[in-house]
């Protein structure tokens, strides 16, 4: 027991007392006394639970959302939930915390506590925490970056090296004055973290290539040292790390804080002895309850004293948790003594101990020396932390170097991708000569004034647009930028600033390259002025878009939620530009918002640019034939009887009544509009922040939640307070009868290398691997990170999709077919699954399309609970997958190959990551009642205790790619520590993890020393053996008589049947979809926006020749919701195929083609309801109904609208799906997407009418699928009707004296509205609305077979899509294989 003269020292310590000491014989400390510390007393911590914290499903969205409303205003009070209770400690200058406890527990919520993570918890009003006499306030906003939380999960910006990552974060938290050690200390971190091969690696993630996992995972430690925090928790750190590195990051951690007098606190799952003793306390919780605090070297006795017995060889974190286990599982007790049974208990005995009554005393002395609120306690920790103390900016370098920084780095992201710019120019250029050789040279005639106008707009709409995807672009961004701005290295806005500055230079280029050869291959104004004055105000407005999309993404907390603004903005934009619907003909309710928009200013502009002060020869004059030499007028809007010219100004007054003067000052507004969004911009940037991610607060299945009263831990989930007691796996009763009897078999592998391409160069990941698997045997893959274990699991499961492998994997003849893949388990490292589906559903799902069909359904799903309850799973089984933990998203992985039933062997790969020490002897228990059944089974695993590694018989050991050892491990590892001290490894001592000790002993040969244990195993009697019997394996193997030949179920790739796998698949897509609301409400809520928005712009347009044309516009504009579409479409499509690809298919759950139809499916039902939203908003408010009932035809023209439109959105689907079968990746598909449709747009007949094309256009007129939808839509809602001609539309000049308006121009014009005028003849140029529609060359007789031709192309979009996944995906794979 302690003492309460330790209490005494420890309260002198608190008020800075100096203290020379030695740590388990480390070096006596050096540390700045007093300059972080840490008391905590009476820490309760809870949460609210609602009755709606539930599943969200398409069905209960709103419904949720009105009840949380409802709940609100009816002060209905919501449940509390208990997560921490009354938990004290005192941590002081210098020392790390050790937090133990089960999963569930509560350490994590505690961790996040004290790190001011606080967004969805409480904390009780009697709580104390005082940051050497700061308050959390205080510490974690002021103080920012001086305290640190570092979570499980690694984000780091992809596309940088190692190197440049660490080097930011140095510098961001040091004096520019320091910047110059950078480099040593970068290089001396990594070196200490076993990082120095890897720093001018590129960091990666799921989808760029970069370090490995533990690689990234050290990188995302080395952030944090680097930086100055003096505060910091670490979540699990050490997850994914081989137990040497995780040895070397706490003696890291160690040195720095013993160093510097900074504060560690640490919570781990599986920590060895030697990591153990590194600390200066630990506390361990029990479901939220604290039920010890105090020195490390103390806490295995007071335990003991309780009357528990120490299990032998157990190390003391896991005799420490062991505790906590259900009553049956807990260790051995002292005859006639009876520890505590409950958290409860435990924390009442914990709190009747001296030990605790000294720990409240030292708490009392210490908040009386550093009492929270005290102005000289901030003035002094601003002299500590930050060297002066006026200073309260948490941040220590100015902003001018904060932006300077973020745009240094951003100028080496765009360096090290610059394909995205490139090819964005590039398809640009190409846009920019299409478009450009459509209006090649136009006449400086009248006949141009419409194509000019069509230009102008388009080119200064695409302007404005092309930054659309910035604001997706930013998601990608965000996490990682939030992230730095918790510790403390820069202000959001200043990267920001410096995004938009590093994308300042590809803007520039992008818009001279988009406009300057469609500018001069269209002949508009060819002069220096002219074109740099357009110039100007397309980069102008796509500065502008850039921060108005920017705005959008910054604003909103999800990616869901700025889509819908942004297709909005997009028609604004559009339709209220000038050109389309010209400023005097808007609609008043939404014409308000031309004033804001800068493509008005610019279009207008460009107009204003064009047209000013030029002369346009007429083209053709009323009347055409037979006028005089003054009574005539030339056909064209600005036109004045007797000129032979249009003015330009006259023009442009009239058609768009735009005046010369607006020119420069549309300049002016366009800066003001750039500098008030960029505001916007730079302020939502700073202060509104994502969504918090609550990714572990577990969420079930309506009509399958637990109890309010239950924990709402982030761990927690199946180990809640109502819970009897934790199962383990190792102690049940195995029902053999479920389990019954392994049909394994061999699995030999000789000489085995694989290479693969990196850069130019070939990296040779495994080099001659030799080994076996064999029934009845579980066989462990260890090695450093990057050592090859996965690498080398992946090819023998036959799951590589890159490289060359060469050697020998034979197994049993009568296995070597088609169906060897699927009888193959395999539990992957990442945790892939459907993220809306229910842990049971997984499992169910994998057992009703992978076990044979020799089993029944029920016999199926009886397995299917069988697992669960073998798992400990029951508590979460209907918890939905993405908002599980890690560890329970292991057990789930692990569980549904289980479940699968693998009849052959079953490979793991790092199971037990993650787990806590008692969950991983509990599931390799498990594995090794499997083996004992006769099951074969392959697993990689990090950080094995001594006693877990007694469950294994043989060791397959990798280091870089090469054999170390493959052997037996025997008895107490005996012939595995035999082999490596005859070779000269020192002693392993009977305390010594024999893991960590042969970890320690290969890589001191690897790192410089004599002893290279790859050329020692070549040259060993070992190796001689191993491949002695390879050979014999593979004579015996080959030469196997297929005896019992397998039926057809057995031989066929799959398990279950086509049309078992279809139904199955199909049914699990509907329910995805149901249950994503954020996207089938995103889909249909920017639908129904863009087109109803678009609708009562255009509301009830009539006949009026401007009418119409707006009416075809409109039709025009509803085709963009494309550009939204597209990205949902295609990001589900990825998703699908992703899990797919890396889990499904690799697996043989079910085929491609069933992968491809219930994807389609699926889509195609939705897209069929969102297309009853685009006809109601969009053909109603427009007015086409009203023209079908004039034409008596309403129920015919109204239900081929609707075809048309439901096709339209077909065609949306189809295109997607078909271009993502192909694509890399989202945004490749997304541009490319945009492209070909923005060609369709060009190509479609409504910008240039198709007798106005150059000839070789033609065929993309004919080919692109929007000209039929168009011409057959538009015909249909508008043929038949009359052409209604006012003065305003008219064209009107006098007639010769004593001649009527109908003698003089007589049967010369379309149509005269006053023939017996004698003056003022008004001119109509049409006379109905057919003969305005065929000047594009759409006809009324043609819309039924030009519907057909739209159904059409969806069916060649869906063959295509079968055939490029075929051709992309399935042929090359298929040749890899073979």
């Amino acid at each position: 027991m302690e003492s309460n003269s330790a209490g005494s020292q420890d309260a002198a310590r608190a008020v800075g007392a100096p203290e020379d000491s030695s740590k388990n014989g480390e070096h006596p400390r050096h540390r700045q006394e007093g300059i972080m510390s840490l008391a905590i007393h009476n820490l309760s911590v809870h949460a609210f639970r609602r009755q709606t914290d539930y599943q969200l499903t398409t069905s209960n969205f709103l419904g949720s959302y009105a009840k949380l409303f409802t709940d609100w205003l009816m002060r209905v009070p919501k449940t509390r939930v208990d997560i921490i209770q009354e938990f004290d400690g005192l941590i002081l200058s210098g020392e790390m915390l050790l937090v133990l406890g089960n999963p569930g527990s509560g350490c994590t919520t505690t961790l996040k506590t004290l790190a001011g993570q606080t967004y969805d918890i409480c904390l009780d009003k009697q709580s104390s925490l005082n940051y050497q006499g700061l308050s959390p306030i205080q510490m974690f906003h002021e103080f920012r970056g001086k305290g640190t939380y570092q979570a499980e999960f690694d984000i780091h910006f992809p596309t940088l090296t190692m190197r440049e990552t660490l080097q930011l974060a140095f510098k961001a938290r040091r004096s520019p004055n320091d910047w110059h050690q950078c480099n040593t200390i970068v290089k001396n971190d990594a070196y200490t973290l076993g990082l120095s091969k890897a720093l001018d690696t590129k960091v990666g993630n799921a989808l760029v290539p970069g370090v490995s996992g533990g690689e990234r995972k050290r990188t995302s430690i080395a952030e944090i040292l680097l930086g100055d925090s003096v505060f910091q928790c670490w979540d699990n750190s050490t997850r994914g790390l081989d137990s040497v590195n995780a040895l070397d990051f706490i003696k890291t951690l160690r040195r720095r804080t013993s160093e510097t007098g900074s504060v560690a606190i640490v919570t781990l799952y599986q920590a060895s002895e030697e990591v153990y003793n590194l600390f200066d306390k630990v506390t361990v919780l029990h479901e939220g309850r604290q039920i010890y605090f105090g020195p490390t070297r103390k806490a295995r006795q007071y335990f003991t004293d309780l009357g528990f017995i120490a299990p032998a060889r157990c190390t003391t974190p896991e005799f420490l948790t062991s505790v906590t286990r259900p009553l049956s599982l807990r260790p051995r007790t002292q005859e006639g003594v009876w520890p505590p049974a409950s958290p409860e208990k435990f924390a009442q005995a914990w709190k009747a101990t001296a030990e605790h009554k000294a720990l409240v005393e030292e708490i009392d002395n210490y908040n009386r020396v550093y009492p929270v609120g005290d102005h000289k306690s901030l003035l002094s920790m601003r002299k500590k932390l930050k060297g002066h103390v006026q200073k309260q900016s948490p941040y220590n370098i100015s902003v001018q170097k904060q932006i300077s920084l973020c745009i240094n780095r951003g100028f080496l992201r765009l360096r090290h991708n610059l394909k995205v710019p490139i090819s964005t120019i590039a398809g640009n250029f190409v846009t920019s000569l299409i478009l450009g050789s459509m209006f090649y040279n136009m006449g400086e005639d009248t006949a141009s004034f419409f194509g000019r106008g069509v230009l102008l707009f388009f080119t200064s709409l695409i302007n404005t647009t092309l930054a659309a995807f910035e604001s997706v672009a930013l998601w990608d961004d965000r996490p990682i930028i939030e992230k730095h701005v918790q510790y403390g290295f820069y202000r959001a806005f200043t990267e920001a600033v410096a995004s938009f500055v590093c994308d300042l230079p590809n803007k520039i280029v992008l818009t001279f390259v988009f406009n300057f050869p469609l500018y001069f291959l269209s002949n508009l104004r060819r002069t220096p002025g002219a074109f740099f004055t357009y110039y100007l105000f397309g980069l102008l407005s796509l500065l502008n878009g850039s921060v108005i999309y920017r705005s959008i993404g910054a604003m909103s907390r999800t990616l869901a939620g700025s889509q819908p603004p942004g297709a909005v903005l997009v028609m604004l934009l559009t339709i209220y530009s000038g050109f389309a619907v010209p400023f005097q003909d808007m609609r008043p309710w939404l014409q308000w918002f031309s004033y804001i928009n800068p493509v008005y200013y610019a279009f207008e502009a460009m107009a204003i640019n064009e047209f000013s002060g030029r002369e346009f020869k007429c083209s053709d004059f009323i009347p055409s034939t037979g006028r005089d030499s003054s009574h005539f007028i030339c056909s064209s809007t600005g036109a004045v009887a007797g000129a032979t010219s249009v003015s330009g100004d006259d023009y442009i007054a009239a058609a768009f009544a735009s005046k010369p003067g607006h020119l420069w000052r549309n300049l002016g507004i366009l800066i003001a509009l750039f500098s008030l969004f960029a505001s916007v911009y730079l302020l939502a940037s700073e202060f509104i922040t994502m969504l918090p991610p609550r990714s572990d607060v577990l969420l079930f299945q309506r009509g399958h939640m637990p109890h309010l009263q239950d924990s709402k831990d982030e761990e927690k989930g199946h180990n809640s307070p109502t819970n009897v007691e934790k199962l383990n796996v190792g102690e049940k009763t195995i029902k053999h009868d479920m389990l019954g009897t392994s049909d394994s078999t061999h699995l030999m592998w000789s000489g085995l290398t694989y290479k693969i391409k990196e850069n130019k160069n070939e990296k040779v990941i495994l080099n001659n691997i030799d080994g076996w698997v064999k029934p009845g045997t579980l066989t462990a893959l260890m090695g450093p990170s990057g050592a090859g274990k996965t690498s080398l699991l992946n090819v023998l499961a036959e799951r590589t999709a890159v490289g060359v492998v060469s050697g020998d994997v034979i197994v049993d003849t009568r296995y070597q077919n088609v169906a060897f893949a699927r009888k193959v388990g395999y539990a992957q490292q990442d945790d892939i699954h459907l993220p809306t589906a229910s842990v049971r559903e997984l499992l169910t799902f994998s057992a009703l399309l992978r076990q044979p069909e020799t089993y029944s359904t029920e016999e199926k799903l009886a397995y299917v609970d069988y697992t669960i309850d073998l798992l400990d799973m029951q508590a979460f089984q209907y918890a939905v997958f993405s908002r599980l933990n890690i560890e329970q998203k292991k057990r789930v992985t692990i569980g549904t190959e289980l479940a699968a039933r693998p009849e052959l062997l079953l490979f793991l790969d790092e199971p037990t990551s993650g787990l806590d020490s008692d969950s991983s002897w509990s599931f390799c228990t498990l594995l090794r009642r499997l083996t004992d059944s006769g099951q074969a089974i392959l697993c990689t695993i990090h950080q094995p205790s001594g006693p877990l590694l007694t469950l294994f018989d043989r060791l397959v050991f990798l280091n870089e790619g090469n054999l170390v050892y493959f052997g037996d491990f025997g008895p107490q590892c005996g012939i595995m520590i035999e082999y490596f001290e005859r070779h000269g490894a020192r002693k392993c001592s009977a305390e010594e993890n024999p893991a960590e000790w042969m970890m320690d002993v290969v890589r001191n040969g690897v790192n410089g020393s004599e002893l290279n244990w790859a050329n020692i195993w070549t040259d060993s009697p070992e190796c001689v053996a191993t491949k002695a019997e390879c050979y014999r394996m593979k004579q015996r193997l080959s030469a196997v008589p297929r005896s019992v030949e397998p039926d057809e179920t057995g031989a066929t790739e799959f398990a279950a049947s086509f049309w078992c796998q279809l139904r199955l698949v199909t049914k699990r897509a509907f329910q995805h979809d149901w249950r994503s609301p954020e996207y089938l409400y995103s889909k249909s809520l920017t639908t129904f926006g863009c087109a109803f928005i678009n609708g009562v712009s255009f509301w009830a347009s009539g006949s009026r020749p401007q009418d119409i044309q707006n009416q075809i516009f409109s039709l025009f504009l509803l085709t963009t919701i494309f550009g939204t579409h597209v990205q949902l479409i295609m990001e589900r499509f990825y998703n699908s195929r992703l899990l797919y690809e890396n889990r499904e298919r690799q697996s043989r759950t079910y085929s491609w083609t069933v992968f491809l139809i219930s994807n389609i499916v699926v889509e195609l039902a939705s897209q069929t309801v969102i297309s009853v939203i685009a006809y109601v908003s969009w053909y109603y408010p427009v007015g086409f109904w009203r023209k079908a009932i004039v034409e008596n035809e309403l129920n015919s023209r109204s239900g081929l609208v609707f075809l048309l439109i439901w096709s339209l959105l077909l065609l949306f689907q189809t295109l997607s799906q078909m271009l993502m079968t192909v694509m890399p990746d989202i945004p490749t598909g997304i541009n490319n997407g945009n492209l070909l449709f923005l060609l369709s747009l060009i190509f479609s007949g409504v910008i240039v009418p198709p007798h106005a094309l150059p000839g070789f256009w033609i065929f993309a007129y004919r080919a692109t699928p929007l000209s039929y939808y168009i011409s057959a839509i538009i015909s249909t809602g508008l043929s038949g009707i009359d052409i209604a001609c006012s003065a305003k539309d008219s064209l009107q000049l006098d007639p010769p004296p004593n001649q009527t308006c109908g003698s003089y121009l007589g049967t010369s014009v379309p149509r005269l509205l006053n023939p017996n005028s004698t003056s003022a003849c008004e001119v109509c140029m049409y006379t109905s609305v057919d003969s305005f529609l065929a000047y594009f060359n759409i006809y009324f007789h043609d819309r039924w077979w030009e519907w057909g031709v739209t159904i059409a192309y969806n069916v060649i979009n869906i063959a295509l899509t079968f055939l490029l996944y075929w051709m992309a995906r399935v042929r090359k794979r298929s040749k890899k294989q073979n």
